[in-house]
């Protein structure tokens, strides 16, 4: 249920695409080319050579083949219980750490809409969810993890969809999501995806 906003095929295309234009750029940086000026923009935007520009982009790349691993893991193995939980806590907060690192380049025209869609699909697992179990969550430990893990997640693609303009604060404004503050840190996710011993863990917590 909540793998719907882990980034599309079509998404990592794109950042493929990017990268092939940046080396292109090192070799041949023609200005008068639209997309290689956007790349230098882009450069020049966040005072850093091309060259360091390539580099923050391989960075990225291999968080995107690892995320895209680790989903794909997850589905191969068909893990069930605290493993399988770890494994999407994991996964959850490794895709938070690209939208917070790498947004940027996400930030043009045709690829703002990508973003967008990772944002409302993640709000809308969220909302379908809470809605499914109601104000018992607790009683779902599996779920209770992962939801708290989406939260953060949501956080930072809010964040970063008002940065590049793909979504307004009025369109946020109007999702109506409430206080979707995370009550639970990374470490303690994890720490609650490992445990076998639920109960006495969320007791300690009440």
């Amino acid at each position: 249920m909540v793998n719907r906003f882990i980034l599309p095929q079509e998404t990592i295309s794109i950042f493929q695409e990017q990268l092939a234009i940046l080396e292109r750029c090192l070799n041949d940086a023609n200005p008068q080319d639209e997309v290689t000026a956007e790349i230098l923009e882009l450069a020049n935007s966040r005072q850093i050579s091309v060259i360091q520009l390539r580099e923050e982009f391989r960075q990225f790349q291999d968080k995107v083949n690892k995320l895209t691993k680790l989903h794909q893991g997850l589905k191969d193995k068909t893990k069930q219980g605290e493993l399988a939980n770890l494994f999407s806590v994991k996964r959850y907060f490794l895709f938070k750490e690209i939208v917070d690192k790498y947004w940027y380049f996400l930030s043009n025209p045709d690829k703002k809409e990508a973003f967008k869609t990772m944002t409302l699909d993640s709000i809308n697992v969220y909302k379908e969810s809470i809605i499914e179990v109601g104000y018992e969550l607790y009683r779902h430990e599996d779920l209770y993890i992962r939801l708290e893990s989406l939260k953060h997640i949501i956080q930072s693609l809010i964040k970063a969809s008002v940065r590049v303009n793909a979504l307004s604060e009025a369109e946020i404004n109007a999702l109506d999501l409430g206080d979707i503050t995370p009550q639970e840190s990374e470490t303690m996710l994890i720490s609650l995806a490992s445990t076998k011993k639920w109960d006495q863990v969320y007791k300690n917590l009440a």
